[in-house]
Protein backbone atom coordinates (compact mmCIF):
# COMPACT_ATOMS: atom_id res chain seq x y z
CA UNK A 1 0.00 0.00 0.00
CA UNK A 2 1.30 3.62 -0.87
CA UNK A 3 1.49 6.38 1.39
CA UNK A 4 0.82 9.94 0.24
CA UNK A 5 2.00 12.91 1.69
CA UNK A 6 0.77 16.11 0.95
CA UNK A 7 2.93 19.61 1.94
CA UNK A 8 0.81 22.66 1.73
CA UNK A 9 3.08 26.02 1.20
CA UNK A 10 1.62 29.11 1.43
CA UNK A 11 2.52 32.15 -0.29
CA UNK A 12 3.47 33.63 2.75
CA UNK A 13 6.13 31.01 3.82
CA UNK A 14 7.32 30.70 0.51
CA UNK A 15 7.85 34.57 0.56
CA UNK A 16 9.83 34.21 3.46
CA UNK A 17 12.00 31.23 2.43
CA UNK A 18 13.18 32.66 -0.71
CA UNK A 19 13.50 35.80 1.03
CA UNK A 20 15.71 33.95 4.05
CA UNK A 21 17.22 32.34 0.58
CA UNK A 22 18.39 35.37 -1.22
CA UNK A 23 20.02 37.01 2.34
CA UNK A 24 21.75 34.53 3.05
CA UNK A 25 23.05 33.68 -0.85
CA UNK A 26 24.92 36.52 -2.20
CA UNK A 27 25.03 34.88 -6.12
CA UNK A 28 20.83 35.11 -5.90
CA UNK A 29 20.87 38.48 -3.95
CA UNK A 30 20.86 40.39 -7.05
CA UNK A 31 17.53 38.79 -8.58
CA UNK A 32 14.92 40.97 -7.18
CA UNK A 33 12.22 39.15 -4.39
CA UNK A 34 9.18 40.84 -6.63
CA UNK A 35 10.57 39.48 -9.60
CA UNK A 36 10.90 35.86 -8.05
CA UNK A 37 7.37 35.78 -7.14
CA UNK A 38 5.98 37.02 -10.24
CA UNK A 39 7.89 34.14 -12.25
CA UNK A 40 6.27 31.68 -9.06
CA UNK A 41 2.94 32.27 -9.87
CA UNK A 42 2.27 29.25 -12.02
CA UNK A 43 -0.91 26.86 -11.06
CA UNK A 44 -1.92 23.48 -12.41
CA UNK A 45 -4.81 21.44 -12.71
CA UNK A 46 -4.31 17.66 -11.76
CA UNK A 47 -7.14 15.47 -13.32
CA UNK A 48 -7.84 11.47 -12.61
CA UNK A 49 -7.16 9.69 -16.07
CA UNK A 50 -10.55 8.16 -15.30
CA UNK A 51 -12.40 11.52 -15.13
CA UNK A 52 -9.82 12.42 -18.46
CA UNK A 53 -11.20 9.25 -20.37
CA UNK A 54 -14.66 10.06 -19.83
CA UNK A 55 -14.39 13.40 -21.30
CA UNK A 56 -12.89 12.68 -24.10
CA UNK A 57 -15.42 9.79 -24.81
CA UNK A 58 -18.42 11.84 -24.27
CA UNK A 59 -16.55 14.07 -26.70
CA UNK A 60 -16.25 11.50 -29.27
CA UNK A 61 -20.10 10.62 -28.59
CA UNK A 62 -21.17 14.16 -29.29
CA UNK A 63 -18.59 14.38 -32.08
CA UNK A 64 -19.85 10.92 -33.83
CA UNK A 65 -23.78 12.44 -33.56
CA UNK A 66 -22.37 15.38 -35.35
CA UNK A 67 -20.66 14.07 -37.79
CA UNK A 68 -22.13 10.55 -38.67
CA UNK A 69 -19.98 9.60 -41.56
CA UNK A 70 -17.17 8.15 -39.33
CA UNK A 71 -14.76 11.18 -40.07
CA UNK A 72 -13.83 11.47 -36.22
CA UNK A 73 -10.16 11.29 -35.99
CA UNK A 74 -7.30 11.16 -32.87
CA UNK A 75 -4.30 13.25 -32.46
CA UNK A 76 -1.61 11.02 -30.26
CA UNK A 77 1.14 12.93 -28.41
CA UNK A 78 3.70 11.22 -30.90
CA UNK A 79 2.31 13.15 -33.75
CA UNK A 80 0.48 10.08 -35.09
CA UNK A 81 -2.87 10.17 -35.85
CA UNK A 82 -5.84 7.95 -35.79
CA UNK A 83 -8.55 8.64 -38.15
CA UNK A 84 -12.14 7.57 -39.73
CA UNK A 85 -12.71 6.20 -35.95
CA UNK A 86 -15.75 3.38 -35.93
CA UNK A 87 -15.73 3.23 -31.91
CA UNK A 88 -13.77 4.21 -28.67
CA UNK A 89 -13.98 2.11 -25.77
CA UNK A 90 -12.27 2.32 -22.47
CA UNK A 91 -10.84 -0.26 -20.32
CA UNK A 92 -11.90 -1.19 -16.80
CA UNK A 93 -9.74 1.63 -15.50
CA UNK A 94 -10.16 3.98 -17.37
CA UNK A 95 -6.58 4.36 -18.26
CA UNK A 96 -6.55 2.98 -21.53
CA UNK A 97 -8.56 3.84 -24.68
CA UNK A 98 -9.48 0.72 -27.84
CA UNK A 99 -10.34 2.06 -30.91
CA UNK A 100 -12.23 0.66 -33.28
CA UNK A 101 -11.27 2.33 -37.29
CA UNK A 102 -11.49 1.63 -40.97
CA UNK A 103 -8.41 1.63 -43.18
CA UNK A 104 -7.65 0.46 -46.44
CA UNK A 105 -6.58 -3.23 -44.69
CA UNK A 106 -10.07 -3.50 -43.09
CA UNK A 107 -11.12 -2.65 -39.70
CA UNK A 108 -8.17 -1.97 -37.24
CA UNK A 109 -8.26 -2.14 -33.62
CA UNK A 110 -5.51 0.29 -31.59
CA UNK A 111 -5.62 0.55 -28.12
CA UNK A 112 -4.24 3.51 -26.52
CA UNK A 113 -2.84 5.56 -22.70
CA UNK A 114 -5.43 8.08 -22.26
CA UNK A 115 -2.55 10.35 -21.39
CA UNK A 116 -1.35 9.81 -25.12
CA UNK A 117 -4.47 11.64 -26.83
CA UNK A 118 -4.30 15.05 -27.34
CA UNK A 119 -7.16 16.10 -29.66
CA UNK A 120 -10.28 14.82 -31.02
CA UNK A 121 -12.04 16.01 -33.98
CA UNK A 122 -13.25 15.34 -37.12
Amino acid sequence: MWKITTILLTAASISHAASNMIDDNPAVSSFPLQQMQQTSTQSYMMIAPAARAADFQQAFEMLKKEKTAGKVYIQLADGSTITNVIDMSLMSNSTLVLFRYNSPQGILLQLVRVEEIQTIGY
